[in-house]
């Protein structure tokens, strides 16, 4: 190889941490818009390590390159990185505070009437400059009445296998455990006044 080609590798693989960093980071979304489809961005970030993998070890070994085993090293802190770095729980507390704003605009919306629920499972669809903070664009209206409010913010949408909703409840936990569906509720965490987490068998 020549030292072209190995910087070249070398800025691969700074490309291939940085991808791998930003798909990780959305996987909730990826996962939400295409299903089963998301695995494809996991699949060519797979080949594009193989590769990158092999060119630098063919650069150690036969050129005991000090630039491939930059890329070597980059390459591996990348996957201890991104196999032991808390994703979701990072991503969701940096949410959290960031759309807290527009969320309880959603939730004064919801309680004014301006928006209503589509359907008799109390989904309400967002306006488009609200659907991002809520997973698919929508929230759920589980309670809207005199007695309270409890409005659930999607964090991750399971199919039979769990799901995580932010929930804003006026009545506390008990309000919560009090329009739980037919999907038993696993665990409720308080994380400020009003909002918690709350985990269900969805």
């Amino acid at each position: 190889m020549s030292k072209t080609e190995k910087y070249l590798v070398l800025v691969l693989s700074v490309c291939w941490a940085i991808g791998a960093f930003i798909i990780s980071w959305y996987k909730v979304e990826l996962l939400d818009a295409l299903f089963i489809f998301s695995l494809v961005p996991y699949f060519i970030l797979m080949i594009g390590e193989i590769a990158l993998f092999t060119f630098s070890i063919i650069g150690i070994v036969k050129d005991k390159s000090y630039i491939s085993i930059i890329s070597l090293i980059v390459l591996i802190a990348s996957v201890i990185f991104i196999i032991v770095f808390p994703f979701r729980d990072v991503k969701f507390q940096y949410e959290l505070n960031k759309f807290e704003k527009p969320r309880l605009e959603i939730v004064d919306m919801i309680k004014s009437g301006k928006l209503k629920s589509k359907d008799e499972n109390g989904n309400v669809v967002l306006p488009n400059k609200y659907k991002k903070y809520s997973i698919s664009g929508e929230v759920v209206e589980y309670q809207n009445d005199k007695e309270g409010q409890v409005i659930a913010f999607w964090v991750f949408r399971g199919i039979q296998s769990g799901s995580t909703q932010l929930m804003y409840s006026t009545g506390g936990e008990d309000l919560i455990k009090e329009n739980e569906t037919g999907h038993p509720i696993i665990k409720i965490e308080k994380l400020k006044n009003n909002w918690y987490l709350v985990t269900t068998d969805y």
